[in-house]
């Protein structure tokens, strides 16, 4: 009672409530700037916490908020202009096809809804998890943890509608790229390693931004409703569907709790758990608002999870937890038993302020969605603009060097060859960040209990049994919905194709795809084979199994291609909005100039004049008629803003000298 009472009185410091509040505005903030994360959010406010707040519960808990609420904001920009993040790919593949039809505000109304409610039940399960859940915890161990890596990417395999083995094959490539150049494996990549932040913004983020800014048009179709009783609209149905988001929060709770088992995992997974639950599971895939809040209603419960390892061992639930455990030593605060004993007030205090944190931030939310989902009524080419340059130094800031951009360039292209021949993104960003959290815990697992043992601990069969049918009931559905989808094709006569010639059969995308993915892997395997690194453990390793297996799948997708069968109609993903617009080609080539200025002028004059010339040009030549200048000026003056007050003031960036020009001055 005398810790609950002193969790209280903390209520009553405006202390409290000024450093609450300015750590909710940061994180709502950072949420909605391309490339950054709670992790680095609360990594430029640990300083500045630790030196000013003198208080030990209210430093910590002002931590652990910014990465309780960082997760209700980011699904602005992934569904109004389609820039998701690791946590949002579900809610990027089906709220972003929402906002197209004109329903981004009602959509984040509801996120806004379920996201505040799912922080509230977190919290309460939190409180009552922490005095039971320790025995728990420490029986989940390696081989629990790679299981449920594996079963986060099948899922993601599975819910690749119409095109499983592509999704595989996606998947495979991604956890490939995830492994380069980790403990002098697959040096062949001249990038030597490859970070999570610009390769997402490649994969997802510039393909997207691309085609929409090729289309010429706006986000939303004509006849989009905007304004804030709209977005109360959203609320309404939100709480409306308050079971489910208990359902999914709890479901996200569980998920959190398990140390090493990132946002990307909860992500999908607490979608496949909702769709399998689902009476109608048809519009998955197609832009579901229910699937946008399976997604972000275990989103927002999860932190309360990795609260739990994080108070209850000192087991740090997730990366930004560890930031609050590294914070606890210069306050004089152990984990462990002491958080239910002498700090328990923490612990208390903790637990209201998430509740209270996410309130606040979902009500920022409500209140400036409704002018901030009108950008989806403006032309696209003045938001990409803005937002590709700000998502291009987002990059550089996260590897210091031009190897982020150059990264995301070249993952870009691969992205938009993807999304334009239907092959399914979200299984490779997956299998990109998971593939170390799989082999780490899969290798640590074999080496303390050997592959029997790994396999027969009864937390890692339960996780198995439940994968599989997960699994069969979603293959189900899938199949059910392939036939529907051929027995169109069918109908519309696509099957009787005419016959082709050598060069329509083997020159086409369905052949050159696979042969130029099957040469990739083919190289990848060979520099696996020749590294002088523990020959005897060579054949046993993903280096060599992923590739192979790649291999056999490819043959077959080759297969498939010679024979002529078409390509999938409908995947898991976003098709390209580009492809029947009217001047597409010509656009096409105009966007290539325009990342050509940003690479000409960022290596001659300079990369923030190179990011300014793409925002000033970027309007110019791709709209029409007098107020295109206007706007370019406009796009310009805001990425300047940005980069002075952001880059600049805030993060001290120290940018790299033009390399070309110093060729030529001798520099």
């Amino acid at each position: 009672m005398e810790a609950i009472l002193t969790a209280l009185g903390y209520l009553l410091d405006p202390v409290y409530w000024a450093v609450l509040l300015s750590v909710v505005a940061l994180a709502a903030l950072a949420s909605a700037i391309p490339g950054m994360n709670a992790f680095l959010v609360m990594a430029l406010a640990f300083p500045f916490i630790l030196f000013e707040v003198d208080e030990p519960a209210i430093g910590l808990v002002a931590l652990a908020t910014i990465s309780g609420v960082s997760n209700t904001l980011d699904s602005v920009p992934a569904i109004l202009i389609g820039q998701p993040s690791a946590a949002t790919q579900v809610t990027f593949l089906e709220g972003h096809q929402l906002a197209r039809r004109g329903y981004a505000a009602h959509t984040l109304g509801a996120v806004y809804a379920v996201s505040a409610l799912g922080g509230i039940v977190g919290a309460a399960l939190l409180t009552i998890a922490i005095p039971v859940a320790r025995p728990f915890v420490l029986r989940f161990g390696f081989p629990e943890i790679a299981a449920t890596g594996m079963v986060g990417i099948a899922m993601v395999i599975v819910l690749s509608r119409g095109a499983m083995v592509r999704g595989l094959i996606s998947a495979i490539v991604g956890m490939l790229l995830g492994i380069i150049g980790t403990m002098g494996r697959l040096t062949v990549d001249p990038f030597v390693s490859m970070p999570l932040v610009p390769f997402i913004i490649g994969l997802f983020a510039l393909p997207e931004l691309v085609d929409l800014m090729m289309s010429r048009r706006p986000v939303a179709a004509e006849g989009a409703t905007f304004g804030r009783s709209e977005v109360l609209r959203g609320v309404g149905y939100g709480i409306s569907r308050w079971k489910m988001t208990v359902r999914q929060s709890a479901f996200g709770v569980f998920l959190g709790a398990i140390p090493g088992v990132g946002s990307a995992v909860v992500d999908w997974l607490a979608y496949a758990f909702g769709i399998i639950l689902a009476k109608d599971r048809s519009e998955f895939g197609k832009g579901s608002l229910d699937g946008v809040l399976f997604a972000e209603s275990a989103q927002n419960a999860k932190e309360a999870g990795a609260a739990l390892p994080t108070l209850a061992l000192g087991v740090p639930g997730a990366p930004t937890w560890a930031l609050v455990v590294v914070a606890m030593i210069p306050y004089g605060v152990a984990p462990g038993p002491e958080m239910l004993g002498s700090q328990a007030h923490i612990t208390i205090l903790l637990v209201i302020t998430l509740a209270l944190a996410n309130l606040i931030i979902s009500g920022i939310g409500v209140g400036v969605t409704g002018f901030l989902a009108r950008l989806t009524a403006v032309p696209y080419p003045i938001i990409g603009a803005v937002v590709i340059p700000i998502a291009l130094l987002s990059t550089f800031v996260d590897t210091t060097s031009w190897r982020g951009i150059q990264i995301a360039l070249g993952i870009g292209a691969m992205g938009l060859v993807m999304k334009r021949y239907n092959w399914p993104r979200p299984p490779m960003i997956l299998g990109f960040i998971l593939v170390d959290v799989i082999e780490r815990n899969h290798f640590n697992a074999v080496s303390i209990h050997g592959y029997p043992g790994s396999l027969t601990r009864p937390i890692t069969i339960v996780i198995l049994l439940i994968a599989i049918t997960v699994a069969a009931v979603l293959l189900r559905s899938v199949r059910r919905m392939e036939r529907e989808t051929e027995l169109a094709v069918e109908e519309a006569g696509a099957e009787s194709t005419p016959t082709r010639g050598w060069k329509e059969r083997f020159l086409n995308p369905d052949v050159l795809i696979p042969l130029v993915v099957m040469a990739g892997m083919a190289l990848m395997l060979s520099d696996h084979l020749s590294h002088p690194v523990q020959d005897r453990w060579r054949f046993t390793t993903y280096p060599f199994w992923l590739p192979v297996i790649a291999l056999v799948l490819l043959g077959f997708e080759l297969f498939r291609g010679l024979r002529g069968r078409p390509r999938p109609s409908t995947i898991m993903d976003l098709g390209l909005v580009s492809g029947n617009a009217e001047g597409a080609r010509e656009a096409a080539y105009r966007m290539l100039g325009l990342f050509a200025l940003f690479l000409l002028i960022g290596t001659t004059v300079g990369l923030r004049w190179g990011a300014l010339a793409f925002a000033l040009a970027g309007p110019i030549v791709l709209l029409r008629g007098y107020g295109r200048f206007l706007m370019a000026l406009i796009a310009a003056a805001v990425v300047g803003i940005f980069i002075k007050v952001f880059l600049d003031n805030i993060l001290f960036v120290i940018y790299p000298e033009p390399f070309i020009r110093n060729w030529f001055t001798g520099g």
